[in-house]
């Protein structure tokens, strides 16, 4: 894994110095610029274009007490792939109605649907569908169960731990999109505010579990074919420079090739060494747009870091990259450079 050279954080940096830290909000233009965001935050993450073309997005963020709600809106299929942490829970929508991209560890997110709130999950994969805009309300999932046992609800612990997804009726659903929305054009300052605002977003999560019937939860569990895609994914962001061998790779994953070629087709319509190099195309985008880190890797030349990264077919490689990012490599080079 490449790391941005600035520092992550373990979990969720909740701001406490300056007021213009309550609400931020920046475009990108790569996936490691999204990811270098959400590094703001305290969130490790790798991010993978997974759509070709240029990247034009747009993350924002907005902190209550306690509790952040994220922003992101982008023109590309986008992969986000990281830790959540031993104590988050996340509401999150899609709020333009384009959803049919959208996955939860390769899972389709239906319709109207409030979705990431199992507390248990510690990891998160999910994909944003090209022209989305997604809201992610970020909490701690202890202070919620301890809302929830003050309510007298301890009952919905249950569908929260067995379910990660909620479909709603589409007037409460635009009630919640409406609200989580209207934050980013009114960030709230005061502490009072701040700290009430977040009691009544917890309040308007209790309106929506407990206004649908149990058969609104869809159950969730990661499937073997699933979790190894998630894997492989990991290994491929954490292995970037070494030799790709598909024999090597199963065996690391402990999986048979036939396994891996099935979840990877099934999950993002292309073979495992495909997704493999375009994880290694992502790579090169990252190093191409960092002086930094290029000077910290000694790589100079665009021919450096595409060898660096695995690339031996100069031609092959330019060829593949420009289709990805709409650019060639030595543009983004000089992007850089400027």
């Amino acid at each position: 894994m490449l790391e941005a050279p600035s520092a992550t954080l373990s979990q969720f940096s909740i701001p406490s110095v300056t007021s213009s830290s309550f609400s931020w909000s920046t475009d990108f233009h790569s996936a490691s610029e999204l990811a270098a965001s959400l590094s703001r935050l305290g969130k490790t993450f790798d991010v993978l274009q997974l759509s070709p073309g240029p990247l034009k997005g747009h993350f924002s963020v907005v902190h209550l007490k306690d509790l952040s709600i994220l922003s992101i809106q982008t023109n590309q299929l986008l992969l986000l792939n990281g830790e959540r942490g031993n104590d988050c829970i996340c509401f999150s929508l899609e709020i333009s109605g384009n959803h049919n991209d959208h996955r939860v560890f390769c899972q389709a997110i239906e319709p109207y649907s409030l979705h990431g709130f199992k507390p248990d999950l510690t990891e998160s994969h999910f994909q944003v569908t090209a022209g989305s805009t997604t809201l992610i309300a970020v909490a701690s999932a202890k202070r919620f169960s301890g809302f929830l046992g003050r309510c007298g609800h301890h009952e919905l612990l249950e569908n929260l731990h067995t379910s990660n997804s909620l479909q709603l009726k589409p007037n409460l659903y635009a009630k919640i999109s409406q609200q989580f929305s209207w934050y980013f054009n009114n960030p709230l300052i005061n502490s009072e505010l701040r700290t009430l605002h977040t009691g009544h977003i917890f309040t308007l999560m209790l309106e929506a579990f407990t206004g649908t019937n149990d058969q609104h939860f869809k159950s969730f569990e990661i499937a073997p074919r699933q979790h190894l895609v998630h894997e492989l994914i990991n290994w491929g962001f954490e292995n970037s420079t070494n030799p790709l061998k598909l024999d090597d790779i199963s065996n690391v994953l402990f999986s048979s090739r036939r396994t891996l070629i099935q979840g990877c087709k099934e999950n993002f319509k292309m073979g495992p060494m495909e997704l493999l190099r375009l994880i290694r195309l992502e790579q090169v985008n990252c190093v191409l747009r960092s002086n930094e880190l290029r000077k910290s890797l000694e790589l100079n030349k665009v021919g450096d870091v595409a060898n660096y990264f695995g690339f031996s077919s100069r031609g092959h490689f330019s060829a593949a990259y420009q289709s990805q990012y709409g650019e060639t490599p030595r543009q983004t080079l000089s992007k850089a450079k400027r």
